[in-house]
């Protein structure tokens, strides 16, 4: 699959947070797990091709912000309220020198909300908003919360390398309402058949492609 990066922030061009953490991204890219004929050799390759970028948004949605459970508060809150789940990389000045960290979190109403990491920790998030369906799947498959990356909760799991190497389905990724390109696959969906701005939060099911 083929998707074009975000690049337009949110709205406001491509700001001085988003600007570090592509850096980031990018430095990363080169930890590669596969070779020349993957779809992506690493997962940053796969998040600077399918990722796209929020801001921080303040957590209003009561309870306490669990740190270190990223991958599994946020699967519980998309199950539990029908918010997207996005897994990609966070940026924590105050985990210098490697401000860049692989993140899982949610999207309500098109803006992040953050279950793991409390407000003011991450300043910037790039990421790929995962369809119910796809993320089900996947973490049935892994027997773990994390679709992509090693979760610390359960480690021998390590990296999705079968997404890596053959890339993302069509029905994997959920529509920005705002940036349906960014989850179009060049050879795949149509837009007639993209999902409306009201199926943002449910992952889109409604709207998926086998």
């Amino acid at each position: 699959m083929t998707t074009q990066p975000y690049t337009g922030g949110h709205g406001e061009g491509e700001g001085e947070t988003e600007q570090e953490l592509r850096r980031w991204i990018e430095l990363c890219r080169q930890l590669k797990v596969g070779d020349a004929s993957w779809a992506h050799p690493s997962f940053a390759d796969l998040v600077a091709a399918c990722g796209f970028y929020q801001p921080p948004a303040a957590w209003t949605h009561g309870g306490t912000q669990q740190p270190g459970r990223c991958f599994q508060t946020a699967s519980e809150w998309a199950e539990r309220a029908g918010w997207t789940y996005v897994e990609g990389s966070a940026f924590v000045p105050s985990a210098a020198p490697f401000s860049c960290i692989e993140h899982a979190w949610c999207l309500n109403d098109g803006d992040v909300a953050d279950p793991s990491l409390p407000d003011g920790i991450a300043t910037g998030y790039i990421g790929i908003p995962l369809s119910h369906t796809f993320r089900r799947q996947q973490q049935a498959i892994r027997g773990t919360d994390a679709v992509f990356v090693s979760d610390p909760r359960n480690p021998l799991t390590g990296i999705n390398t079968d997404v890596l190497r053959t890339g993302l389905p069509t029905h994997a990724v959920a529509v920005h309402p705002q940036r349906p390109d960014i989850a179009q696959p060049s050879s795949g969906v149509q837009p007639s058949s993209l999902p409306s701005p009201s199926s943002w939060d449910r992952g889109s099911d409604r709207h998926t492609h086998p």
